[in-house]
């Protein structure tokens, strides 16, 4: 009898403690998993921080500084109706310009130029008026020139694109009248006909004897109605140019692949004329709310002031900069990578130290294989497993992409796809489709993990953003950084991975989320410039920029298993 109670109390106590272990593993797993979800929501809030400009500065502030509020007064006049080249809202215009720079006393003038312009290869019948003003230097080492266009495309009314930058020239101009004067000669232009053909750039280069004291141009345009004032271009042979800019400005925000990208698309803007003639130059634009760009919504209430502000900072920070120093002309073809890290810092290097650094994160990669299969993390079916699954998740990616746009066009109109441009429609569509996609991604890593241990998961997913890394370091240098510091970063952690065992494993642990952490800070702003730059048209080029992501994810995949390493071989 005393037996039998002894076991059933023995049972009893262990049902006990195996409830309470199996109740003390279900809150470990939901405390790791509540840690996950709000370490992804805080690097992305973080990461898309890093591309919000200064606040609005209001209407009675320093009249040293930049004024967004300021600058809208001017807009309001400039913008009051769509303006294009030969109407009489264009004259208008004009004359308004030429009377706000007129008070500033600094003697504008009109160049007005009627033959030897082309629009394409079409000789152009008709006359372009430039506004332009000379403010010379106390001691000049040269000419530097600021620029923008006042004329509007019909039937818009041309707030951003570009009367916010011409309201700027104005607010900038101003502020320059309350400081001390610039070491070097500035010459104002605000062209003519840039809708049209860039005929006003065309007229000055060509025609104007101040064309050939211009050494450094900084051109401001818009393409859309919102969003950060971005670096988007710049003449070949950047390297000093990009050193001074990032020390010239207090929001710089600049990414060398965005320059790789606009050179494949066909676009182009007064810069262009200005790089053919050998000047140096610096190109600004925001692009958010493209569906405004030539249409009739580009008006004063749909232009996003903080936009204008940080426009007009930028452009006053850096007339005020390239005024004060030697004029930086082109003095060799050495161009630099560069691109924003952390908060508003940007780091940059020469071109040529892409190779090198190509060739750490190769060795690196061989170095993370051979440990892995040396300490029987990995085996070479595994890998090759790992390497399939990546790619399908990457097509499976595109598909999601085109499907969804496929089955927005059937629902909607042909014409109703303009909701990729509008941000209130594409921002939950896309964030709709990203989390599909991770939900499709964790369930298929999940079943595959029946079968493929995560290490092979995993690096077999490096191995497929190594050819990415091998081929932009090769052939799109200026985009090569994008996947080959995440890269580097993702491999050393995975080879913490495999040395951590028994209560180091939670130190692993954290690495790994330390690591995901600080590549989803570092990609989400990048994401999201692209995503303004291609909009939903291209959805199925956002979803696999954004897959991509997914191998530093893997590692994490058994990220609730408190009690399991994350790189646990099967």
């Amino acid at each position: 009898m005393n037996s039998h109670l002894h076991w059933k109390i023995r049972m009893i106590g262990l049902r006990l403690l195996l409830n309470g272990t199996n109740k003390s593993n279900a809150i470990k797993k939901k405390v790791y998993s509540f840690l996950f979800i709000l370490s992804i929501l805080v690097s992305v809030w973080l990461g898309l921080s890093q591309i919000n400009g200064p606040d609005v500065v209001e209407l009675d502030a320093d009249r040293r500084n930049f004024s967004a509020e300021r600058a809208k007064t001017y807009l309001k006049e400039i913008a009051a109706n769509p303006h294009p080249v030969g109407s009489n809202e264009h004259k208008r215009v004009k004359n308004y310009i030429v009377s706000e720079l007129a008070k500033l006393e600094v003697k504008p003038e009109i160049q007005v130029v009627e033959s030897g312009l082309y629009i394409g290869e079409t000789p152009y019948e008709g006359k372009i008026e430039n506004i332009l003003a000379y403010i010379k230097g106390e001691e000049p080492s040269g000419t530097i020139m600021l620029t923008s266009h006042y004329d509007s495309v019909p039937g818009s009314f041309g707030a951003a694109d570009a009367g916010a930058s011409v309201a700027a020239i104005i607010e900038t101009v101003r502020a320059l009248s309350h400081s001390p004067e610039l070491k070097n000669n500035l010459v104002i232009l605000i062209s003519d006909g840039e809708e049209i053909g860039l005929l006003g750039a065309q007229a000055f280069a060509q025609f104007h004897p101040w064309a050939h004291e211009v050494e450094m141009v900084l051109n401001f345009e818009a393409r859309g109605s919102s969003g950060p004032s971005v670096m988007f271009e710049t003449s070949n042979g950047n390297d000093k140019l990009i050193r001074e800019f990032i020390n010239g400005t207090n929001y710089p925000l600049a990414h060398s692949f965005i320059n790789e990208l606009y050179k494949t698309m066909p676009n182009d803007t007064d810069l262009s004329i200005y790089k053919e003639a050998g000047n140096s130059g610096l190109n600004f634009a925001f692009f958010g709310n493209v569906h405004t760009y030539h249409s009739a919504d580009d008006t004063v209430e749909n232009l996003s002031l903080r936009s204008l502000q940080y426009q007009g900072e930028n452009m006053l920070d850096l007339v005020r900069y390239f005024g004060n120093m030697n004029v930086v002309s082109k003095d060799n073809e050495e161009n630099r990578v560069y691109f924003n890290s952390f908060g508003k810092k940007v780091i940059s290097y020469p071109e040529y130290l892409v190779i090198p650094f190509m060739c750490m994160a190769i060795i690196l990669f061989f170095l993370t294989a051979i440990v892995g299969i040396i300490r029987r993390k990995l085996t070479i079916l595994g890998l090759s497993g790992g390497i399939a699954l990546f790619l399908l998740m990457l097509v499976m990616a595109y598909f999601l992409g085109n499907i969804t746009k496929s089955c927005v066009q059937t629902i909607l109109s042909e014409s109703s796809w303009a909701m990729g441009l509008d941000l209130r429609m594409s921002h939950p569509l896309f964030i709709t489709m990203i989390l599909v996609m991770m939900g499709l991604f964790l369930l298929a890593y999940k079943l595959a993990q029946k079968k493929i241990n995560v290490n092979n998961l995993a690096v077999g997913a490096f191995f497929v953003l190594m050819f990415i890394v091998i081929y932009t370091s090769l052939l799109i240098k200026g985009s090569s950084y994008i996947f080959l510091w995440p890269t580097l970063i993702g491999l050393i952690g995975l080879n913490v991975q495999f040395y951590v065992k028994g209560m180091w494993k939670g130190f692993g642990r954290g690495i790994t989320l330390v690591i995901t952490f600080l590549v989803i800070m570092f990609i989400t702003p990048i994401v999201y410039i692209i995503y303004m730059l291609l909009t939903l048209d291209h959805v199925e080029v956002l979803l696999v920029c954004t897959a991509l992501l997914w191998a530093f994810f893997i590692p994490l995949v058994n990220f609730n298993r408190g009690d399991e390493s994350l790189c646990e071989s099967t």
